[in-house]
């Protein structure tokens, strides 16, 4: 592999179902390839279950690749273990494993990625993409499990993880196993912005200390006075002294210029740096310049 170049051996065998017995098994040698690999697969797995559909027997044996005819060819029969020199460790013993015994071992094993993306899309609402990303990793798996599980919704969770927070990690070249934000403080941040105490905007203002520090959001929010303005008697006088202040904008809004909406909003976010409420914002702004 480190020249450039790969060559492996491929062994084969098909059997009708999980509790049919084991089939014959061949080997092919010397593939180049991961082209050839798939294609001698894919004919060598046609080729055994034909000849066991019509009632022939697969003899244990090694076969080449023709790549010019796309095809498995016999190179020679192997009669048994002998020929393999295969041979017993004289140090193992033979091990035998109950049902009881491997039916605890299967609950202790972790929940497989493949289950995990299912439950994501299936149960949390998450797209492909976003399930993948979030189970490649356990513990950020985890975390937005946890995450979830201490009231976020879903889909507000992944976009905060596999966003903003991997993306801190990254540029700081941190894992998730060293990340002091714990699922607690993240889901209570989440709920912060949907109940309109504080916007998307300081939320990623905030999250850089969030992360380096295990303080809750709620805290952090009142002790640097955060919270978002959104009561209409503490918007409206700063607004009518913006629209007081730009006259000339005011008239061309009345003229047509409605982009000039997004100019008083960004003003009124200066001023009030950026803890107005959005939604409110823009609806006391439409009615001013409307009136």
């Amino acid at each position: 592999m480190q020249e450039g170049s790969l060559r492996c051996d491929v062994n084969i065998s098909v059997r009708k179902g999980p509790n049919a017995p084991f089939g014959t098994k061949v080997e092919i040698k010397n593939m180049n390839s991961f082209s050839a690999i798939q294609k001698a697969c894919d004919y060598e797995i046609a080729r055994q279950i034909e000849v066991y559909e019509n009632g022939g027997k697969i003899f244990q044996e090694t076969r080449l690749w023709d790549e010019a005819k796309q095809l498995t060819k016999s190179m020679r029969l192997k009669e048994g273990s002998s020929d393999y020199r295969y041979f017993p460790d004289p140090d193992l013993g033979p091990i035998e494993i109950t049902k009881a015994q491997q039916e605890i071992w299967f609950k202790e094993l972790p929940e497989l990625p493949s289950k995990k993306r299912n439950k994501y899309v299936n149960q949390f609402g998450l797209s492909a993409y976003d399930a993948r990303v979030i189970s490649d990793e356990i513990s950020m798996a985890n975390f937005f499990e946890e995450t979830v599980a201490n009231g976020a919704e879903a889909k507000l969770a992944s976009n905060w993880v596999t966003s903003d927070i991997v993306g801190y990690l990254k540029s700081n070249k941190l894992s998730f196993s060293e990340l002091k934000l714990t699922p607690e403080n993240l889901a209570e941040m989440i709920s912060m912005i949907s109940k309109n105490i504080i916007s998307g905007k300081i939320a990623k203002e905030i999250l850089p200390e969030l992360i380096q520090k295990n303080i809750s959001p709620k805290k952090l929010v009142e002790e640097k006075g955060l919270a978002m303005i959104s009561d209409s008697s503490s918007i409206l006088p700063i607004i009518n002294a913006l629209l007081n202040e730009h006259p000339n904008e005011v008239q061309a809004f009345k003229n047509g210029k409605t982009k000039l909406l997004g100019f008083f909003v960004g003003q009124l976010m200066k001023r009030t740096k950026g803890k107005a409420d959005p939604k409110l914002a823009n609806k006391l702004l439409l009615e001013k310049l409307n009136s």
